[in-house]
């Protein structure tokens, strides 16, 4: 199993199968330590039944994180085909879940060129204002001011928007900031 590193499209189902497999080994690994000291003392009152009893802790923790992972899901893709069709050059994340202290979002795509950043969700439930806001916002508290942000969840306006931004690459851009600002929206979700 290939790990898919954050940001980059099925992130969200490699990582869900990597966090399965974690919760597995955890629950597994505290079953063995019970098993093993009910076998050599034929008894369940034993120290090794109280270091089974604390690891279910991490286990459970992790099962939640797990849990997590499977309530969001990677984007269509066919929509991704379509956006890599039009995308060149301009920084791109993929498969995102923003969280903030009130939402959380799934975002398909980000594309940062210059100042101008826009994404695209495929989830009606997503408020884009809110959280085009709350995605400048966090840029401006990490010292990227002046970003302009729209959120889509029109398909078709959102790859006419592409296009566009696609044609004014040649502006003024510093690829550097563009990722920097790519690694502080990665660091606001899942």
């Amino acid at each position: 199993m290939q790990k898919i590193p954050k940001g980059n499209y099925g992130y969200l189902k490699s990582q869900r199968k990597i966090e399965t497999i974690k919760t597995v080994v955890l629950f597994c690994l505290s079953a063995a330590i019970f098993i093993v000291g009910y076998v050599t003392t034929k008894s369940k009152a034993n120290l090794l039944t109280v270091v089974a009893v604390a690891s279910v802790l991490p286990a459970a923790k992790q099962l939640t994180i797990t849990i997590l992972y499977y309530k969001y899901h990677s984007g269509s893709r066919k929509t991704y085909e379509k956006i890599q069709g039009i995308i060149k050059d301009a920084t791109s994340i993929y498969d995102i879940v923003i969280t903030s202290y009130d939402k959380i979002s799934e975002i398909l795509h980000i594309a940062i060129v210059g100042k101008t950043i826009i994404g695209f969700s495929e989830k009606e439930k997503t408020d884009e204002k809110y959280i085009a806001n709350f995605i400048k916002e966090t840029l401006e508290k990490n010292g990227y001011k002046g970003n302009s942000v729209k959120i889509f969840k029109n398909e078709e306006s959102y790859l006419d928007r592409l296009k566009e931004l696609q044609k004014n690459l040649g502006g003024e851009r510093n690829k550097a900031q563009e990722q920097k600002m790519a690694e502080v929206i990665k660091a606001i979700s899942i």
